[in-house]
C-alpha cells in the first residue's frame, strides 16, 4: 500500500505529503506523567525467531520483535504516512536530494546513554556497508552519505531526488542501535524502544519488559511482552482459547471461522497488500527461458488458487506486488489461464515432454503449503512433474530462499511504491529472490526514484508492472486479507495491513 494518495499534486505539495517539508511532532499534553505499566501480553507465532539484530532480520516475526526493542527516525500513522519518531522534524532543502533530521531530546538507550546523531550515522552506515552483507543495504534508498552536522542533526545525501525517503526509514533496517553496544545485538539487544530485552530462549520465546524511561510519556502501558513460538497450529489455537496467550499474530484464513467461535476472542480481518509469490529463479534453467516462465503463468488459474488457499478472503493478483489499493496500480494482466497455450510454449522451448521440478514451501507460514498443493496439478497438466518439499520457516530462510530454483515465498506489504518494486525486481535489490536482471526494468526503477512528477512516476511504474506481468520471474496469484485474534480485554493494538505490531499503547483490561 502506498502513501501517495492524491491524483493531482504539485512538486512542492508532493514533497510535503511524504514528509518533505518540515514536520513537527505534536506536543504531549501538559502535565502528562509516566503511567505505571500493568499486565503481561503473550503473542503467538507459528515460527521461531532466528535474529534480533535489525540489520540482518529477514522475517516478519523478527520485524515485530525489533519494533518493540528499537525505534526509527520516523514511524507510520494509521494511513501509512511518515510521522515523527526519534526525529521530531525533518526537511529537504533541495527538492528531495538531501534530507535533514532533527533528533528529539531526552531519548535514552536501555543501557542509560543518551541518543546522539552519531548513533544514527553508525546504524545507517552499518546497514549500507557492503562488507557487512546486510539484506537492507539496497532497501534504505539511494543513500550516498550519512553525516552528523551536530549532536542532534543527521544529514542524508542521496543519489538524486527521492520524495519517499522519510517513509523508507520506518522499515526494519531503519532501526537505531547504540554504537557502543553493537557486539551483543543478537544476544542482548539494546535500543531506545518501548520494551527492554530480558531473555531469549530460542525456539520457545522472547521475553521483554517495560522501558520505564521511554521517551513517549505514559507509555508503554504493559509490564511485559512475550513473543511465543507455537509451530503446531492446534497448540497455538489451544493457547489462545485457554488464555495462555492473549493474541494470535496471524491466523490462517481458512481457520478464521474456527477461531472466531472461541469464547472471549475477537477476530479482526482487513484487506492487506501481503502476497505469496511462486518464485522462479530466472538466472538458471528452466526459468532463464522467458517462454517457460510464461508457460507456468498460463498454466495457473489464479482465481482457483485464491479461492482454495484463502477461501476467497483476498483478491486476485496479476504477478506484480502492486495491489489495486495503490495509487500506482497499473491494472495490467498476466497471461491468461490457457493450458493449450502453455503447452505450446513448453514445446517451443524444447520441453514438449515436460520435466521434473521440486517446489519448496514452508509449513509455518499460512498459505504457502496450500499454494504449492493447488498449483501442483495445474503444472502437471502441462508436463511439469512437481515434487513438493515442505520445510520449517527457519530452514526455508537458511536453505531455500535465494538458493533454490522454485519455491513459494511469503511477504507482508510495504508502505511505498519504491519498496513494493525496487527491492524485489531491481538487479541489485535486497529482496531479489529471483536473481532477476532486466536492464529495462532497472532503468525504469532508477528513473522513477528520481522523478517527482506524480503522473510521470505512475507511467514509469506502470511500464515495470507490464513487464513483470508478461514474463517476469514471479507468479503472484493473490493479495491476502490479514486476520489476527486477541482476547477482548486487549486494547490499543492497531491492526496494520503491513502486519506490523505497535505495542506502545497496548493494555489489558478486565
Amino acid at each position: 500500500m502506498t502513501v501517495d494518495r492524491a491524483s493531482s499534486i504539485t512538486r512542492k505539495d508532493f514533497l510535503a505529503l511524504l514528509g518533505g517539508g518540515v514536520l513537527a511532532a505534536a506536543p504531549w499534553p501538559a502535565g502528562r506523567v509516566a503511567a505505571q505499566g500493568s499486565g503481561v501480553l503473550k503473542i503467538s507465532f507459528r515460527s521461531s525467531l532466528v535474529r534480533l539484530d535489525p540489520a540482518f532480520t529477514v522475517s516478519s516475526d523478527e520485524y515485530v520483535a525489533t519494533q518493540t526493542i528499537f525505534d526509527n527516525l520516523t514511524r507510520l500513522d494509521a494511513n501509512l504516512r511518515p510521522i515523527p519518531g526519534l526525529a521530531e522534524e525533518w526537511s529537504s532543502p533541495d527538492g528531495g536530494k538531501s534530507w535533514l533530521f532533527k533528533l528529539r531530546s531526552g531519548v535514552r538507550f536501555h543501557h542509560g546513554r543518551a541518543l546522539e546523531a552519531e548513533d544514527v550515522v553508525f546504524s545507517m552506515q552499518r546497514v549500507l556497508n557492503p562488507a557487512n552483507a546486510s539484506p537492507g543495504r539496497r532497501a534504505l534508498g539511494p543513500i550516498v552519505e550519512v553525516t552528523a552536522p551536530d549532536a542532534s542533526t543527521v544529514k542524508f545525501t542521496l543519489e538524486g531526488p527521492f520524495a519517499e525517503f522519510p517513509a523508507i526509514l520506518t522499515g526494519t533496517f531503519g532501526r537505531i542501535v547504540a554504537r557502543d553496544a553493537v557486539d551483543s545485538l543478537n544476544q542482548k539487544p539494546i535500543g531506545t524502544g518501548p520494551f527492554r530485552f530480558v531473555e531469549w530462549v530460542r525456539g520457545q520465546h522472547l521475553k521483554l519488559e517495560r522501558n520505564a524511561e521511554y521517551w513517549m510519556p505514559g507509555l508503554p502501558k504493559l509490564n511485559e511482552v512475550w513473543l511465543v513460538s507455537y509451530p503446531a497450529q492446534a497448540a497455538e489455537q489451544s493457547a489462545l482459547a485457554t488464555g495462555e496467550t492473549q493474541m494470535m499474530w496471524d491466523i490462517p484464513l481458512s481457520l478464521v471461522p474456527v477461531v472466531s467461535r472461541l469464547s472471549n476472542v475477537q477476530v479482526t480481518e482487513i484487506p492487506s497488500t501481503g502476497f505469496q509469490p511462486i518464485a522462479m529463479r530466472s538466472d538458471r534453467p528452466p526459468f532463464n527461458d522467458a517462454r517457460i516462465r510464461r508457460a507456468v503463468k498460463q498454466a495457473i488459474n489464479r482465481e482457483q488458487v485464491m479461492r482454495f488457499v484463502l477461501q476467497g478472503r483476498g483478491v486476485v493478483a496479476q504477478d506484480t506486488p502492486v495491489a489495486p489499493s495503490s495509487a500506482f496500480y497499473a491494472n495490467v494482466s498476466a497471461p491468461p489461464y490457457d493450458v493449450a497455450a502453455a503447452r505450446k510454449l513448453m514445446s517451443e522451448a524444447g520441453h514438449s515432454g515436460g520435466f521434473p521440478l521440486r517446489l519448496f514451501a514452508s509449513n509455518e507460514r499460512a498459505g504457502c503449503i496450500e499454494t504449492a498443493q493447488v498449483v501442483k496439478p495445474m503444472l502437471e497438466a502441462i508436463g511439469i512433474k512437481i515434487e513438493i518439499q515442505q520445510v520449517p520457516w527457519d530452514r526455508f530462510n537458511a536453505e531455500v530462499w535465494k538458493k533454490e530454483t522454485f519455491f513459494v515465498s511469503n511477504w507482508v506489504g510495504r508502505p511505498t511504491i519504491d519498496e513494493q518494486l525496487y527491492p524485489y525486481f531491481h538487479s541489485t535489490g535486497s529482496w531479489n529472490e529471483y536473481n532477476y536482471a532486466d536492464p529495462e526494468v532497472d532503468r525504469l526503477l532508477d528513473q522513477a526514484r528520481r522523478e517527482l512528477d506524480l503522473s510521470a512516476r505512475r507511467g514509469l511504474y506502470g511500464k515495470v508492472q507490464e513487464k513483470l506481468a508478461y514474463d517476469g520471474p514471479a507468479i503472484i496469484p493473490y493479495f491476502s486479507n490479514y486476520a489476527t485474534a486477541r482476547v477482548r480485554g486487549l486494547q490499543g493494538v492497531p491492526v496494520s495491513p503491513l502486519k506490523w505490531v505497535d505495542l506502545r499503547e497496548a493494555q489489558l483490561t478486565g
